[in-house]
C-alpha cells in the first residue's frame, strides 16, 4: 500500500516522501498517529500545498530557535549545591535542572532533551550546549560552588 508520509517515522520515511508499507502496518500504526495518509491522486496534488506549508513553518521555527540561541548565548549559569570536601557533589545536576534555571534566568522555555549535557557530579567550571536544530546551538557556562558548611 502507498502512503504519503505527513510526519518523519525513523526507518519507515521522512515527511513528504510516498512510501509503499505494509497494509495492517499503515492502517493499525500509521494513520492512527496521524504518521501517514493514504497516497491517493487527491493526496499527492495536495503535496505541494502541504510542503509549502511545511517550508514557512520550518523557517518560522528556526527563526524562533535563532532568537531562543541569542538570549541563551554566553551566559554564565552559578548553582550552589551540597558538596563533599573533594568538589564531588551529593547528587547532580541534571539536564532537567540546568533548562529549568536557563528558563529562569534567559526568560525562554527549553526542553530538557535539548540540553546536551551529562549530569554534572563535580563543582567547577562547565560547559553546557543546548542544540536545538543540527546547526542552531547555543553555549554557556556551567559555575557549581559548594554550599558553605554550618555547625
Amino acid at each position: 500500500m502507498d502512503v504519503l508520509m505527513i510526519n518523519t517515522v525513523p526507518r519507515v520515511g521522512r515527511k513528504g516522501e510516498i512510501k509503499k508499507v505494509a497494509e495492517g502496518f499503515a492502517r493499525n500504526f500509521l494513520f492512527p498517529r496521524n504518521f501517514a495518509i493514504p497516497a491517493t491522486e487527491g493526496a499527492k496534488k495536495h503535496l505541494n500545498l502541504m510542503k509549502t506549508s511545511w517550508e514557512k513553518q520550518a523557517l518560522r521555527e528556526k527563526q524562533a530557535f535563532q532568537d531562543m540561541a541569542g538570549k541563551i548565548e554566553g551566559l554564565t549559569l552559578k548553582l550552589t549545591r551540597k558538596a563533599g570536601d573533594k568538589g564531588r557533589l551529593f547528587g547532580s545536576v541534571t539536564s532537567a535542572e540546568l533548562a529549568e534555571e536557563i528558563g529562569k534566568l534567559a526568560h525562554v522555555d527549553i526542553d530538557k532533551k535539548l540540553v546536551v549535557a551529562d549530569h554534572i557530579k563535580e563543582t567547577g567550571e562547565h560547559d553546557v550546549t543546548i542544540r536545538f536544530t543540527g546547526d542552531i546551538k547555543a553555549r554557556f557556562k556551567v559555575v557549581i560552588t559548594a554550599e558553605e558548611k554550618q555547625d
